[in-house]
Parts: C-alpha cells; sequence; structure tokens
C-alpha cells in the first residue's frame, strides 16, 4: 500500500555557512528536523545521504531508532530515505551497502512497531532506463536476501526506487527514459502505481546554467505528468532545490516565485543553509506552506510548440553560458578547493571519491532544429581534463570573486532571444520560468566584476560585462549592492582579494596555512550574508 506523500525533505547538503556538522551527529540532526514544532521543524522526510559521502552504513537505522524514541513511527508519520551511491561514480559495492542498510534498518524497526520503516530509496545520476532496470534488479537481490534471512516482505514494491535525474538533456528528454523503465519494470513484478522522481537543481546548473537548469526541470515536470497519465501511474516529483537562486532558490521571501515556475512538484528539499542560514523560524514557515499548497499543486502543461521553444531557449542558454565556462573552470577549481567544507563529502581527489562529468551540450542536439545553435553547441571541446568541483563550492567560489554564477551567459542570451524572436520572447520566457526576474534580482545584488578582473582573463571580464548589460536592459534590474549588508558583502570581497590571489598563484610561506583560515572566515561571512554558503 502505497503511503502519503511528504511534502518536505530535510538533506543534509553541505551549503550552510553557518554550521559544520560532523557525521556523527547527523542522526540527531535529522530526529531534531521531524520533530514537530515548537521543539523541531516538522519537516515530514528524512534522506540519509551515503552518495560521495563519509555516511557509516548503519546511520539509516540510528535515525529510525531514534524517531522511535521520541514516538514517531517511520514510515507512517515520518519517512527516512536513504540517497544510495551511485554504481557508475562510485561502485556498485557502495551502493549494494547502502541497500543492505535498508534491510538492517527494517528488521531493527519491525521489532518495535509493525510498519515498515523504510519503503524508497532514492538513485543519483539515473540518465537511462537501462541504469534504472539494474538499480532496481539489485534492490530485488536484496529484497530476496531479506526474505531468506529475516523474513521480510519479499514483495518487489517492498523498496521503491525514486530516480534522481540531474542533467539538463536527461531531464528534457524523461519521455525517452521513464516509459521504457515502467514498461519493462512491471514485467518483472513491481506495479509502479507511483512514480516519485526527483529532479537535481544544482547539477545541471553547474554543468549547464541556470536558466537551462530552471527550463530543463519545468519541462520534466510537464513529461513526467502526461508519462503517468499515459501509464495510470501516479506522478510525484521532488525538487532538489538550495537557498541561491543557481541552486534553486528556495527561501521564505522566494517561495511564491519557486512555487509558480516549479507548480507540480509534491516534495522539495528543506538543506541546510535554509535551516541554519535562513533559521528555524523562516524554515517551520516553509515546511507549513509546503503543507498547505503542495498536496493541491497543479502541473502547468505545454504545447509542442512551446515545448519546442523551449529546446530553442535552452540551447541559446546553454551556448552562452558554457562559451564563459570553459574558459574559468581552470581558474574556479583551485578556489572552490578553498570553500570551507561543512560536512564529512569525499573530495573529488580521493580513491573512493569523484567529479561531476563536463557537460555534454551534444545531446541537445536531437531537440534542436536550428542548424546555427546546433553548429554553435557541437563546436564545443568538453574532452577537458579537469575535475569538476561540486555544485555547492562552485557556486561559494563564483560569488567569492563577484561573479554570481546565475549571471553568467544569461544577459548575453537574453539579447540573442530578443535579436532572434522579437520583444515577444520575454513574456513566453516568464511564462516558461516565472521566478527569472526575482532569481537574477537576488543574484544581481552580489555583482562586482571589478573584483573578478583580478582573477579571470580580460576576455572573459568583456563577456560577463555584456551579460550585466543585457539583465539590465532587457530585465530592468540594476547590479549591484542594494541593503546595507551587502556593502559589508562587498568591502569582505576587497579584504580577502589579495589573499586569494596569493594562494591561487601558489604563493607559499609560513603564514600560508594563517592565510587560508582567514580566507576562510571572510567566505564563512559572506555566505552568512547571501544566506548559504553555495
Amino acid at each position: 500500500m502505497y503511503r502519503k506523500i511528504p511534502t518536505s525533505m530535510m538533506t543534509p547538503h553541505p551549503d550552510s555557512a553557518s554550521k559544520y556538522i560532523p557525521v556523527q551527529e547527523e542522526p540527531m540532526e535529522a530526529v531534531r528536523c521531524l520533530i514537530p514544532p515548537p521543539n523541531g521543524l516538522g519537516i515530514e522526510e528524512v534522506m540519509v545521504d551515503f552518495e560521495g559521502k563519509l555516511t557509516p552504513y548503519h546511520q539509516t537505522v540510528q535515525v529510525v531508532t531514534g524517531l522511535l524514541e521520541h514516538g514517531m513511527i517511520p514510515g507512517k508519520e515520518v519517512f527516512v530515505t536513504p540517497r544510495i551511491a551511485s554504481a557508475s561514480a562510485e561502485t556498485v559495492f557502495r551502493q549494494m551497502m547502502a541497500l543492505m542498510s535498508v534491510v538492517e534498518t527494517n528488521v531493527k524497526a519491525l521489532e518495535k512497531s509493525e510498519t515498515q520503516a523504510v519503503t524508497e530509496v532514492i538513485a543519483p545520476m539515473c540518465e537511462t532506463a537501462a541504469e534504472m532496470l539494474d538499480i532496481r534488479r539489485r534492490i530485488n537481490n536484496v529484497i530476496e536476501l531479506a526474505h531468506k534471512e529475516f523474513n521480510l516482505p519479499a514483495e518487489p514494491d517492498s523498496i521503491r526506487l525514486i530516480p534522481l535525474i540531474e542533467g539538463v538533456p536527461e531531464l528534457l528528454q524523461l519521455d525517452s527514459i521513464f516509459p521504457k523503465y515502467i514498461e519493462e519494470a512491471r514485467k518483472q513484478g513491481a506495479s509502479i502505481r507511483r512514480l516519485r522522481f526527483m529532479i537535481g537543481r544544482s547539477d545541471p546548473a553547474l554543468s549547464y546554467g541556470m536558466p537551462a537548469a530552471a527550463l530543463a526541470s519545468v519541462t520534466a515536470i510537464a513529461k513526467a505528468y502526461d508519462i503517468g497519465e499515459k501509464y495510470e501511474a501516479e506522478i510525484a516529483p521532488i525538487l532538489g532545490a538550495g537557498s541561491l537562486p543557481f541552486r534553486g532558490h528556495i527561501t521564505a521571501e522566494n517561495l511564491s516565485d519557486a512555487l509558480k515556475t516549479y507548480a507540480g512538484v509534491k516534495t522539495i528539499t528543506i538543506q541546510s543553509a535554509l535551516r541554519y542560514d535562513h533559521g528555524p523560524g523562516k524554515t517551520r514557515f516553509i515546511v507549513q506552506k509546503l503543507k498547505e499548497k503542495l498536496p493541491k499543486t497543479k502541473p502547468r502543461q505545454f504545447t509542442k510548440t512551446e515545448i519546442q521553444d523551449i529546446y530553442t531557449f535552452t540551447g541559446i542558454f546553454v551556448k552562452h553560458y558554457l562559451q564563459t565556462f570553459l574558459q574559468v573552470i581552470d581558474v574556479i577549481c583551485p578556489l572552490a578547493d578553498i570553500i570551507p567544507q561543512q560536512r564529512d563529502r569525499l573530495t573529488r581527489y580521493s580513491s573512493v571519491g569523484y567529479a561531476r562529468d563536463v557537460a555534454r551540450p551534444d545531446r541537445l542536439v536531437p531537440l534542436l532544429k536550428d542548424p546555427g545553435l546546433i553548429d554553435s553547441l557541437t563546436s564545443f571541446n568538453t574532452n577537458i581534463k579537469v575535475s569538476l568541483p561540486r555544485a555547492i563550492t562552485y557556486t561559494g567560489a563564483m560569488y567569492s570573486i563577484g561573479c554570481p554564477p546565475e549571471i553568467v551567459g544569461t544577459g548575453r542570451a537574453l539579447k540573442e532571444l530578443r535579436q532572434r524572436f522579437g520583444k515577444e520572447y520575454l513574456p513566453e520566457l516568464l511564462y516558461f520560468y516565472p521566478s527569472l526576474k526575482s532569481d537574477l534580482a537576488f543574484a544581481a545584488r552580489f555583482v562586482n566584476l571589478s573584483s573578478s578582473s583580478n582573477f579571470l582573463p580580460s576576455a572573459v571580464i568583456s563577456e560577463l560585462e555584456e551579460d550585466v548589460k543585457g539583465i539590465e536592459e532587457e530585465l530592468e534590474i540594476t547590479c549591484g549592492p542594494k541593503e546595507e549588508s551587502d556593502h559589508l558583502y562587498h568591502v569582505l570581497s576587497e579584504t580577502i582579494k589579495p589573499l586569494l590571489k596569493h594562494i591561487l598563484q601558489g604563493g607559499s610561506n609560513e603564514n600560508t596555512e594563517e592565510e587560508q583560515s582567514l580566507i576562510q572566515d571572510c567566505l564563512v561571512r559572506q555566505g552568512k550574508i547571501r544566506g548559504s554558503l553555495g
């Protein structure tokens, strides 16, 4: 039997500037988040995260045991949903170990309650139906083992898969992934009467830019509901979003615009920056609003012509973003490594860590009709030898040098859209992406290209100046500090500029460690002002 759909999901993303949480404290942190107000935040679901993270495999059972001790029944009143490791980016072994933690948890929980505590797992980096079916097969193997050894239910639906889709081409082409998965999974005995899937907003933005990530997410939601109608499956999208616009812009101040843009989502993540940098009051406000609004939310529907326009708009945004991104990433990577680590994540350099892939704009080609745009996207050399930083540290690094990543390529893309389609393009773009103005208005407060010019090539600064001009002219947004705290923010930027340059240029002396500590202190203070580390 399918249970209620939680509207909020607590996640342990390391995006908080205010607080470092060691892995040992995460079980109690999860419990505090799920306890009802006034003692807790009243969040309805928690993600126990094994992806690229030093999470002990018994953390799932620790969370469930903690909830039971506080009188809450996981799987009925609140929900515990592990994100397992990626078999392709990490190893099949790490993925299987995370699945086995679910078995341990359910055995322990059934000793104290009559409810199966964990019924779903999130699988990251899903790109094809074949990958999802491979994970489904491993889940079935674990279910069979748990039945033989511990007499747990043997039904294929007793542990369900939540695929996490986190690439722009994959989100836009959801209708070539999910139908095959549903058909094959049903042949294998899974009913798929409900399909929860997760949209990653951060990693598509890292690889393809913020507007492309937003447009792809909106398209995925609409297409998923069409698939659900065809296959008689209830669709329940999860939006994995952070507090800064580049990563989704889920804040108390922007919630209304975000819900307009991502209409149709049934669950939204409540990440660390929201809980600690924005505070418990605003977090409880958002959690309550989600409880009220998301069960009633309706997805938007687009015509075939509108979908084709989204493809074209996306391609244009991607083109201009990558033009700059591929020039700056070598500078940004070492800067991203300086951003303080607020959780015990695996590094991209470690033997068990991994880095994100560079964008594959060629995968957008089947969706496009314009030969010139196709030529532009296929001309990029994306076979660069660089280990991309995580989206959070990339975002923090870009902000720290006065170049919020939200603006990269955006102003030039807006200008091209006007040249191609005339002034009529803007109402249509804002219909597809209602929160574009509020997203860019926030980021505009932190633009300081005079600071950026100390780190980035002059050709890149010229491109970014075009972006600023385009944003100001097309959307009537003025870039620069607006609030009193913004001025302090820019003072901090000037303070750390010479130290950042010294470290990035390979300077080393007896004070380097002390300098790095000072830099990180300033980066944290900047993060607190903008409401998120990255």
